[in-house]
């Protein structure tokens, strides 16, 4: 079954559907020039499940761009019906969703590892894998690939203006330092740098990964 099959089957949004295929192209680039590494298939799934339950977290009304062409209405349905199925919490509906599609253990553990929160765990950690998958997330925005420093000033600037935030910006500054080694980490045994990595070069691998075949479990 294709990624793309299965974004249709579960009604995700094309936006989404481009950040998922954008990160997961990031995450395959960097596998690929990691000499040694292996498990580029898990990471490449993994990375284009990641946010499958997203829908949940969306304002909707605030990105009218993002829904054409359906609309406001098409996909306010789409969600309540996810949250019918799920409940409220995008992560749990994603990881609900991936085992719905009888995904690897690997593929399920790399997936678990993704998320600005899981930074200074992954970058303890030994786990290159886990390292790609993640830092592959924070190098892409909705607008395109940006480089990580950008992603994290996006996310200063987010912060500063939710008044609502019960988080400490000490831990938001604790969990970028968490990142940047991260991308010390990774770029320390790949053959190429975190600048190489460009809409240029990523485009091509997302229009292939549109036809990319998940693997089940056996």
């Amino acid at each position: 079954m294709t990624i793309t099959s299965i974004y249709e089957q579960y009604q995700i949004m094309p936006s989404l559907q481009l950040h998922m295929l954008r990160v997961a192209a990031v995450a395959r680039v960097i596998a690929l020039n990691t000499p040694g590494l292996g498990e580029v298939s898990e990471i490449t799934a993994a990375c284009l499940l990641h946010d499958m339950g997203n829908i949940l977290k969306f304002k909707l009304d605030l990105f009218p761009d993002f829904l054409q062409p359906q609309g406001l209405e098409y996909w306010e349905g789409v969600k309540r019906d996810f949250v019918g199925k799920y409940g409220t919490d995008e992560h749990v509906a994603t990881h609900e969703i991936a085992r719905e599609l009888n995904q690897p253990t690997r593929v399920m553990d790399l997936l678990s590892a993704i998320g600005f929160s899981k930074a200074l765990e992954n970058a303890v950690h030994s786990d290159t894998a886990k390292k790609i998958c993640a830092y592959s997330d924070h190098r892409v925005t909705p607008f395109g690939v940006t480089s990580l420093e950008e992603r994290m000033q996006e996310g200063r600037s987010r912060f500063a203006l939710n008044k609502n935030t019960q988080e400490d910006p000490q831990k938001f500054e604790q969990l970028a330092r968490g990142m940047q080694r991260i991308e010390q980490q990774i770029f320390s045994v790949c053959t190429i740098k975190p600048s190489d990595i460009t809409d240029q070069l990523v485009n091509p691998v997302v229009e292939e990964l549109r036809e990319f075949e998940m693997n089940q479990k056996s």
